[in-house]
């Protein structure tokens, strides 16, 4: 006679033995179950099919991104001129990109310079390998304390001001940025 906890358990112990020999699987294989994608509402003033196509030029997938709006300002900023101490889409620097980004997005206020930045961040001990959605990355251009910022996506990629170029998106696997990296930083 089944004990009562038998009992129960026995149609389920059928039940898993049912799919997985109409699956044609092992015990030992496993099922991986992908969520579908989420779907994205655009912003009215940005046109979807641009904003996929530069971000997937980039191997960025929206999609997998879990804050949207960054992606969205980002794009805003592209191409914007660099200015130093500028805070404006007239020309800005990457301190100032970094801290609109945070007020506009997250509600926080940083400092108007990177050393002021790297002071309201956790580092993140394992670098880019932890690297998250929203962490800042530190650069050291110059010889002392760090001189550049910018904010890590997705893949290896983040968006910054640059002196040459303006607001761009590069990637960690760039020689230079590569030789000049030094922290990535949680904001508190």
């Amino acid at each position: 006679m089944y004990s009562k906890r038998r009992k129960y358990w026995l149609p389920l112990y059928v039940l898993a033995f049912c799919i997985l020999t109409s699956m044609h699987l092992s015990a030992q294989d496993t099922v991986t179950l992908t969520p579908e994608p989420t779907a994205l509402v655009y912003p009215t003033d940005l046109d979807p099919l641009k904003v996929d196509s530069f971000y997937l030029q980039r191997t960025i997938d929206l999609h997998q991104s879990n804050n949207p709006n960054l992606y969205f300002e980002v794009f805003r900023w592209y191409k914007t001129c660099y200015r130093y101490g500028g805070n404006s889409n007239k020309g800005i620097d990457c301190s100032h990109f970094v801290n609109m980004l945070y007020e506009k997005l997250y509600q926080k206020t940083l400092g108007p310079s990177v050393g002021a930045i790297i002071e309201q961040c956790h580092i993140i001990k394992r670098g880019l390998k932890d690297a998250r959605e929203g962490d800042l990355l530190f650069f050291k251009i110059r010889k002392g304390s760090p001189s550049h910022t910018g904010i890590y996506l997705q893949n290896g990629m983040f968006a910054h001001s640059s002196t040459h170029s303006g607001v761009i998106i590069s990637s960690m696997e760039e020689p230079y940025y590569k030789k000049h990296f030094y922290k990535v930083g949680r904001v508190k």
